[in-house]
């Protein structure tokens, strides 16, 4: 038998490493998975005709008090049924066509909304896993006339499926979206969207230290827990951006930490000059055109990232229960290459 040579098992050893090294911790097999319940609000009050919705209003009161009441005052914007005029600015918001085509083309990208529902509950399964107490929220999905996205409450989460239609959709031209918000209208970006509006209302930001490098850590942690719960989607879904910004954010990114550590930028406490790094925005001045928005939130989830790196005993639930997030960024050696 022909004997194995030293290099031919180097060789060997190197490359199972580097496979060793690229394995996600966080593609794991769940024993269970969450079930959650999904009510079609949109179907409910688009399917009928208006008189048939008019004539029943105070079923659905019945049946989704509190999610009907923030739907018609929030979503809607009509008011409640004591509001004066209540059933005719109803039946104005249910007899628009641009709202009723809207609809239609729900029906179209979402069909019966299986796979979106799926793609929920895998992610709140794995983070169940790793937040036992974690409590399933309800969901219901609803046509918004194109105002809210998605809407929190203790136990309910609301979708306004017209809000994802596609970077693309003639509807966002019509209502003046801006360009740089299209691209968080993607179908495939509405699961985490939702996971994400409910981790930042879950794990609020308690840091009694308010300035840029906490709010880029606290982003961070939120980003690092959709690593948890997506770990087979890529980057640029986990934080909405598009493959083009995660290149552009790798490339750039020790460029980015030497500009804000040289203009000392970690403890700046003004609160508009932190937006500019952590708000939505067509782009970062100071990075140029090319550069996405909410870039200090990217650059806090890295943080994170090496943190835990450095801290692998340390849970997701600990990490979100973290309020010290100064000592993050100290313990976690960041330094891009």
């Amino acid at each position: 038998m022909k004997s194995i040579s030293l290099k031919t098992i180097i060789a060997f050893i190197c490359l199972f490493t580097l496979f060793s090294c690229d394995n996600n911790p966080f593609d794991i097999k769940l024993n269970d998975k969450v079930e959650i319940n999904v009510t079609r609000l949109d179907s409910a009050m688009f399917e009928p005709d208006y008189e048939t919705v008019v004539s029943t209003i105070d079923k659905f009161y019945v049946e989704y008090p509190d999610i009907f009441d923030i739907f018609m005052r929030r979503i809607a914007r009509v008011g409640g049924p004591e509001t004066r005029n209540f059933v005719d600015y109803l039946q104005l918001f249910l007899r628009n066509p641009e709202i009723r085509e809207s609809y239609d083309s729900i029906k179209v990208v979402y069909g019966d909304f299986s796979k979106q529902k799926n793609e929920i509950e895998k992610a709140f399964s794995y983070i169940k896993h790793y937040i036992p107490d974690f409590l399933v929220p309800e969901i219901y999905t609803v046509v918004s006339g194109f105002n809210e996205s998605i809407l929190m409450t203790d136990s309910a989460i609301t979708i306004s499926l017209d809000k994802f239609l596609g970077q693309n959709s003639i509807f966002y031209e019509r209502v003046s979206v801006p360009r740089y918000m299209r691209k968080r209208s993607n179908p495939e970006l509405l699961p985490v969207e939702v996971v994400r509006n409910w981790a930042y209302t879950e794990f609020e930001n308690l840091d009694s230290v308010y300035n840029m490098a906490n709010v880029m850590i606290y982003h961070g942690k939120i980003l690092y827990l959709m690593d948890a719960a997506f770990p087979k989607y890529p980057d640029h879904l986990k934080i909405s951006f598009n493959e083009n910004d995660i290149i552009w954010a790798k490339k750039s990114e020790k460029h980015m930490w030497a500009y804000i550590l040289d203009k000392k930028l970690l403890f700046n406490t003004d609160l508009r000059e932190i937006k500019k790094y952590t708000d939505d925005a067509p782009f970062v001045a100071v990075f140029g055109d090319d550069s996405p928005g909410r870039i200090g939130c990217w650059i806090g989830w890295q943080i994170v990232r090496s943190y835990m790196k450095k801290h692998p005993n340390v849970t997701v639930n600990e990490l979100l229960e973290m309020n010290d997030h100064h000592q993050i960024l100290i313990e976690s050696g960041y330094s891009p290459n």
